[in-house]
């Protein structure tokens, strides 16, 4: 079964028991879907995306996942998208798109065996 993360909310749920919060972005653009479409404002675009295998990335840091969108999402000209951890110094600062989530949760999300995403308003 699909895991499902709600723009409006922050939620990440499967099967539909939710999991966790977190949030998409910063600032005004913050679990706002009104602003998808803007660039680094607005929260990850609506849409089914497949998770990629956990790695380290320089600046988003350890148990990162890709998130790749399939055929019929509408990115809005976005790319980049991941799963990560919050910023240490500056928490609920560390988004530019991407959904951010506890490690906890990500390997939860990993260890599921689940690889679809859909992102819901």
């Amino acid at each position: 079964m699909p895991w499902t993360y709600s723009q409006s909310t922050g939620q990440i749920s499967r099967n539909g028991t939710q999991v966790g919060v977190g949030y998409s972005v910063r600032s005004a653009g913050k679990n706002n879907h009104a602003m998808q479409n803007v660039r680094s404002i607005g929260p990850i675009p609506v849409g089914t995306y497949a998770i990629g295998a956990p790695f380290h990335h320089p600046h988003a840091g350890n148990y990162t996942m890709r998130l790749t969108p399939q055929v019929g999402t509408d990115t809005l000209g976005r790319t980049g998208m991941l799963i990560h951890g919050d910023s240490i110094q500056n928490p609920g600062q560390a988004s530019s798109g991407c959904i951010v989530q506890n490690q906890q949760i990500r390997r939860r999300i990993w260890t599921s065996g689940d690889r679809t995403l859909h992102v819901i308003p």
